[in-house]
């Protein structure tokens, strides 16, 4: 079974309020390939294609922040445009 996003329009008994689907946003942040994404509804995270940096994960993207409120405040703390 592939991985895949599933918004369920009308749930199954017993799994309350349907989902609302999480935003993303690709870009550019201090001159390097950029990525923000909704990981829970009002919590966002930024990362950046770093793959030199030590704090790069195994496929070269590090967090340079989470925690905002909404994209437009990710991308003001960050630069991402």
């Amino acid at each position: 079974m592939s991985a895949q996003n599933l918004t369920f329009q009308n749930p199954p008994a017993g799994l309350g309020a349907p989902a609302r689907t999480l935003g993303s946003h690709y870009g550019t942040a201090g001159g390097m390939n950029a990525f923000a994404r909704e990981t829970s509804p009002a919590n966002w995270q930024v990362r950046v294609y770093d793959p030199t940096s030590p704090l790069a994960v195994h496929d070269g993207w590090r967090t340079v922040g989470n925690g905002w409120l909404t994209l437009a405040d990710a991308c003001a703390a960050t630069g991402l445009a």
